[in-house]
């Protein structure tokens, strides 16, 4: 089964954006090819935007590169203008590394605390 995307662009963005995750991790092409059990022109064609995907493969990024589908997802897919700001918060959580959350999770308990204290 293959990914319904709308247009080139879509297919484009995905590309880049497992480039982008690929290389925050400071993997190569050869390594996500290993990993995933294809070769490096597979993994560049998908990261060029070149060729289309199967569903089954753009999992198969998401759990190589240990990330969240959204955020290999095209913008358009995820960023709508009546999400609510819980969940723009949660998709920006999602992309931050385990030790700033560890500062977000604490200052917002401490917000919490006041909160209480204060009645609001």
């Amino acid at each position: 089964m293959r990914l319904v995307l709308r247009n080139d662009q879509d297919i484009k963005e995905i590309g880049e954006k497992i480039r982008d995750a690929r290389k925050a991790k400071g993997m190569s092409q050869d390594e996500l090819a290993d990993i995933m059990g294809t070769d490096r022109k597979t993994i560049s064609r998908h990261e060029s935007g070149i060729r289309e995907m199967e569903i089954g493969t753009y999992f198969q990024y998401c759990e190589a590169l240990e990330t969240y589908p959204e955020q290999i997802s095209p913008k358009r897919l995820y960023e709508r203008e009546d999400n609510s700001q819980l969940e723009r918060l949660i998709a920006v959580l999602r992309t931050l590394p385990e030790r700033d959350l560890s500062i977000i999770t604490a200052t917002a308990e401490q917000m919490k605390t006041l909160n209480e204290r204060n009645g609001a």
